[in-house]
């Protein structure tokens, strides 16, 4: 399945598909396709921990929702597991990044982009202001 969605033929990732590989690779891993080969691979390609850790929150997050879905689906068949999460019926979906990042990850403000211009006087504490 994996193989079929996102080949195994890369030299180089960017963040967002390494995250979006490593999802798959966690869905499949909790329907018993496991490729630790592969994960070892994706986390082999980025050097520093934040990259790193980021996959192997993906990861996770991808066992998560395989296993959310196996448990709200009275057909716990591998394929429409697979295909819920990550093919979308045939065609070669992959989760958006925010599906495949927690919750608490990607609501963070530090993540958005800073507003342009400085901000306005209410936003000042009220020990700030005279």
């Amino acid at each position: 399945m994996y193989d079929r969605t996102f080949g195994t033929d890369w030299e180089d990732l960017a963040r967002e598909e390494a995250v979006e590989r490593a999802f798959a690779l966690g869905v499949a891993a909790e329907i018993g396709r496991a490729r630790p080969a592969e994960l070892d691979r994706v986390l082999d390609a980025f050097e520093g921990a934040y990259d790193r850790s980021l996959v192997e929150l993906a990861y996770d997050e991808g066992r998560t929702k395989a296993l959310e879905a196996a448990a709200e689906s009275d057909d716990s068949d591998p394929q429409t597991v697979w295909d819920a999460l990550v093919d979308g019926g045939g065609t070669p979906r992959v989760a958006p990044i925010s599906a495949a990042l927690p919750g608490a990850l990607t609501e963070l403000s530090l993540t958005k982009r800073p507003r342009e211009g400085p901000p306005s006087s209410l936003a000042f504490p009220s020990m700030l202001r005279k």
